[in-house]
């Protein structure tokens, strides 16, 4: 039939979008110790999985963990993972 492609309907692209996206994510922490009164500070590095984080979870956890310091306060930013990004220094594990 002539003129019948005018009336189907167009079928709209569906874009996938994956739910975690990983980061490049850096962790300062101020940690208190009975030992040294004026406490310290540490600085991690590494590749999360975002929006749940679960390696800074861990990170905190294990720390906290440790009866002779523990965490005073932490920040933390992430940098977006492109094709550009240089990730020289960091392990890169594959499962």
């Amino acid at each position: 039939m002539l003129g019948t492609s005018w009336f189907k309907k167009k079928e709209k692209k569906k874009e996938v979008i994956n739910p975690i996206d990983f980061v490049i994510t850096e962790l300062d922490v101020k940690l208190h110790s009975y030992n040294s009164p004026l406490g310290c500070y540490a600085s991690f590095i590494f590749i999360d999985e975002k929006p749940h984080f679960p390696r800074l979870k861990k990170t905190l956890y294990e720390l906290n963990k440790n009866p002779d310091a523990f965490v005073l306060s932490h920040h933390y930013k992430t940098k977006e993972i492109t094709s550009k990004t240089d990730l020289t220094g960091l392990e890169i594990v594959k499962h």
